[in-house]
């Protein structure tokens, strides 16, 4: 039987979920699939995050420019010309999101296997379930009380209904990381494309991406 281990919080990341909920995005499935025509912006494990979808996924980050400002980001270029630190935001964003999608499967598959002991670990197996409806309702009411303009408007409730649920369901899954890492699950394995930036690997092996100095353009499905 695998050994729980007892780990300390992570470190504060410049991810969405770590650094606003914590401290206060590819939906019901995966982000990713073939890459078209040239090499992929990220592998996570088995999962492959296109350089298309990274480039869909700022796009629609870079849509709701004062979220972004609220969080954090506050320089995002031109469409076209994206800076490297919205860029390098986002790929982090999705790199651990599938991470912690992941993890979160072996987890249950080693607690249904009997190779963990849930209660040993002091674990309660809901925990290690995929975040359902009313987890995401939760999550956005968190994200639109939070974050406010000074006229009261959400600032959150900007993003279209899908891509505020995609975040959501991102969100709860990463709040979940630290329960697969104490059942001693190892993080899937991440390549990053140099053009977007370099891994930084921390705790437990989660990855956090590190861009390029100065404004980079936009990725795209050839790059």
């Amino acid at each position: 039987m695998r050994t729980p281990r007892r780990l300390r919080p992570l470190p504060a990341l410049v991810l969405l979920a770590l650094s606003l909920l914590a401290g206060a995005c590819g939906g019901d499935g995966r982000l990713g699939g073939p890459t078209i025509g040239g090499t992929p912006a990220a592998t996570v494990g088995d999962t492959t995050v296109s350089s298309g979808d990274l480039a869909d996924e700022v796009e629609q980050w870079a849509s709701n420019p004062a979220m972004l400002q609220a969080i954090g980001v506050p320089e995002i270029g031109s469409e076209g010309r994206r800076a490297s630190a919205l860029v390098s935001f986002v790929l982090s964003h999705r790199v651990v999101s599938e991470q912690a999608r992941t993890m979160l499967a072996e987890a249950r598959d080693l607690a249904e296997s009997g190779d963990v002991d849930l209660a040993e670990a002091g674990v309660d197996g809901e925990a290690l379930a995929d975040p359902q409806d009313q987890e995401i309702d939760s999550i956005l009411e968190q994200l639109d009380q939070q974050f406010t303009s000074p006229e009261g408007e959400q600032v959150f409730g900007a993003y279209p209904e899908g891509f505020r649920r995609r975040l959501a369901a991102d969100l709860a899954f990463q709040e979940r990381l630290q329960i697969p890492l104490q059942l001693g699950v190892e993080a899937p394995a991440v390549s990053i494309n140099p053009k977007f930036g370099t891994a930084e690997e921390l705790q437990g092996g989660i990855v956090q991406v590190v861009g390029p100095v100065g404004p980079r353009p936009a990725p795209l499905a050839e790059a």
